[in-house]
């Protein structure tokens, strides 16, 4: 079992790179860049997953949209890690053709649609994590997902007996 600072140490990692994420997004929001950050944090978010998973029974009994979406994540981070796609893509803004009237979207860093990610390495399969993928990060902002996987963890910090306080 990993000893309390390990989990506090994960967890400040996790925040840190979500701060390194809004610098890299704050500019004209480098895909690349922001692929970085974005991947780092979902590292930190899955490490500290799969830790209380293994040393806290009763996080395996916690319900609500997190551990869906945490499972999400996971199936993303292993498809970057194992497949090195680009996970993340850059929307709004101009683009050529337009047509009027025009409207101009916010540039926003997305994660791309579960089926322009490579296929799994044969016996790796994670149906139940694609789908969670689909469901709850596919086509969102990274921010905005990174944001809820935050208050995730906040909330499992703040829980009574929880291995992150």
């Amino acid at each position: 079992m990993s000893t309390p600072p390990l989990y506090r140490l994960a967890l400040t990692a996790f925040q840190d790179a979500r701060a390194r994420l809004d610098e890299n997004l704050a500019g004209v929001g480098d895909p690349g860049k922001a692929l970085v950050s974005t991947m780092e944090a979902a590292y930190w978010a899955n490490a500290l997953d799969l830790r209380l998973r293994a040393d806290d029974p009763s996080y395996l009994r916690l319900s609500g949209d997190g551990p869906e979406l945490m499972r999400g994540l996971r199936f993303v981070r292993n498809r970057a890690a194992h497949q090195l796609p680009l996970v993340v893509e850059k929307t709004g803004g101009l683009r050529l053709p337009f047509m009027l009237p025009a409207t101009i979207l916010p540039v926003v860093i997305c994660w791309v649609v579960a089926g322009a990610l490579p296929p799994a390495d044969r016996g790796h399969e994670d149906p139940k994590g694609e789908a969670c993928y689909v469901k709850w990060i596919e086509g969102r902002g990274v921010r905005d997902v990174l944001e809820d996987v935050g208050r995730w963890l906040s909330t499992e910090q703040s829980r009574p007996g929880s291995l992150l306080s």
